[in-house]
């Protein structure tokens, strides 16, 4: 086989390669939408606002929770393992070889790069900077691998790498302590809707619940996080430091507050489409939902836009506006939830 190319889909969720990776490869099948929809509901924010301070709360974060050490914890659908880079040196394996025999066996794999040598990349020959890309085809007579990543422009996207770019850009994999890791999509896993999961995580994330604190047979809970609809007023409180010129400028939690609405978006649709014919008021919170999701991506683009001017009159903007979304969520949520014990009963 001179080429191949596993498939991949377009994802809610970009904020972090963490969830925008595995996100981009279970979004190619319908089977996996229940399974999303009782997941990425609730939030998280480090009460410190440093280092990767707010995301989804699930397994699989970017907020460095050390839950299990395993490659994307909570993931159901895909069977992962890695391969420690010393054990390719340490046995003189072909990392280029090695890639397209995991490709043909139809396994993702997601790697720290060297960006240096990654055209299309921001830092490409201006600056050696390691981050994530999943490979997900090869093609031989061109040499070249089809890669997963954010490009030069900031956006999450399809790009090519060479054999040699992506053999000189992986060569320091082992010095930085990085594994290869490996996905494959399972066959034989179903997961049914489970609306009573759905119901607790919305609770949950009304009533700022610790939800690390369910899951103490794998690690003790948290003390540092705020969850759910108390994030607003740690984002807040991060708005007024750098509005007094303190902290580091982030726009990540603001797409990241973005993609969540879309992900409530797409979760009320699922539930209208599976339960269609039934009578409830899923239409009118939907609605609600994408008003919330346009505010939060005015939200984002004023961000950017004091990312780029300093503007602090702009943070002064931003701050109504989110006190707005978290008024707007505590009227809903508890609709949302109603609708969703009349769809249990139905």
């Amino acid at each position: 086989m001179n080429s191949k190319k596993l498939p991949i889909s377009s994802t809610p969720i970009i904020g972090y390669v963490v969830h925008a990776f595995p996100l981009s490869i279970i979004f190619n099948y319908d089977k996996c939408m229940p399974w999303f929809s009782c997941n990425y509901i609730q939030l998280i924010c480090r009460t410190t606002l440093r280092n990767n301070f707010f995301d989804f709360f699930t397994l699989c974060t970017a907020t460095e929770i050390p839950w299990v050490g395993s490659i994307y914890p909570g993931i159901p659908w895909l069977n992962t393992h890695s391969i420690d880079n010393y054990t390719l040196i340490d046995c003189n394996i072909n990392i280029n070889r090695s890639i397209i025999n995991s490709l043909m066996r139809d396994n993702y794999i997601v790697c720290h790069l060297d960006e240096y040598y990654v055209p299309n990349r921001p830092t490409y020959q201006k600056e050696h900077f390691f981050h994530e890309n999943m490979i997900y085809g090869f093609d031989n007579d061109k040499k070249e691998y089809d890669i997963l990543g954010f490009d030069s422009k900031g956006i999450f996207n399809s790009t090519k790498i060479s054999y040699d770019e992506f053999e000189q850009a992986s060569s320091d994999l082992a010095t930085h302590n990085h594994d290869i890791k490996l996905l494959h999509i399972k066959d034989d896993f179903t997961y049914d809707l489970d609306l009573n999961c759905i119901k607790n995580s919305l609770l949950d994330y009304l009533n700022g619940e610790n939800s690390s604190s369910k899951y103490t047979i794998l690690r003790n809970p948290t003390t540092d996080f705020a969850y759910g609809i108390d994030i607003y007023e740690q984002l807040i409180k991060y708005l007024k430091l750098l509005h007094n010129n303190v902290g580091v400028n982030d726009i990540r939690p603001f797409h990241l507050l973005w993609e969540h609405k879309k992900c409530m978006v797409i979760r009320i649709e699922y539930l209208m489409k599976k339960y269609t014919g039934t009578v409830c008021d899923l239409e009118a919170i939907k609605d609600e939902y994408i008003t919330i999701q346009q505010i939060c991506f005015s939200i984002r683009n004023l961000f950017l836009k004091f990312n780029m001017t300093k503007r602090v009159e702009i943070i002064e903007k931003i701050i109504p506006l989110l006190e707005d979304v978290c008024d707007r969520e505590q009227s809903i949520i508890p609709r949302f939830i109603t609708e969703i014990e009349r769809l249990e009963k139905a």
